[in-house]
């Protein structure tokens, strides 16, 4: 998929999803930072409030797969929606892992998101954690990468 197509589904996503608490997050986050050339989802996490609302606005636009089932995943609220044409649109809240005999529960705060280029972006720190949560230890390192270079001023 090329970058302006990518861009402006993205673009038209975010417009369908206003004013709800969301960010796109994930593979087209790290897309977004240089970090990944060609992501394979859209991944949105929104409030658990805004779940339901959410996912009636995406269905009238694009079809709800079947959830597929998960050992380790289980956060409260999880849809899978997709198009001709597009990736796959991946939406959460209320993310939750089982790791062992415990949960380990992640919580989304909408204020920490931006808003660039018409898309709401969540912030890589929230997915350096995302991901540790989800164990993709290779997404761990590049953000860690990225935000030790943010930090050191090597990125703008």
């Amino acid at each position: 998929m090329n970058n302006s197509k990518l861009l402006a589904q993205l673009q038209q996503l975010c417009e369908l999803l206003r004013p709800l608490q969301f960010g796109v997050g994930g593979s087209c986050l790290l897309w977004q930072l240089g970090l990944e050339t060609s992501p394979n989802d859209i991944d949105i996490v929104c409030s658990e409030d805004d779940f339901a609302a959410i996912c009636n606005k995406l269905a009238a636009e694009f079809q709800l797969q079947e959830r597929p089932a998960h050992s380790e995943y289980c956060s409260s609220h999880f849809a899978r929606f997709s198009r001709q044409g597009w990736p796959d649109i991946e939406l959460m809240a209320g993310i939750a892992v089982k790791q062992g005999d415990s949960i380990s529960r992640w919580q989304f705060n909408p204020q920490r998101c931006h808003w660039q280029n018409s898309v709401c972006w969540m912030p890589p720190a929230d997915w350096l954690q995302l991901y540790q949560l989800f164990n993709r230890p290779q997404r761990v390192v590049q953000l860690r990468h990225y935000l030790v270079q943010l930090r050191l001023g090597t990125i703008s």
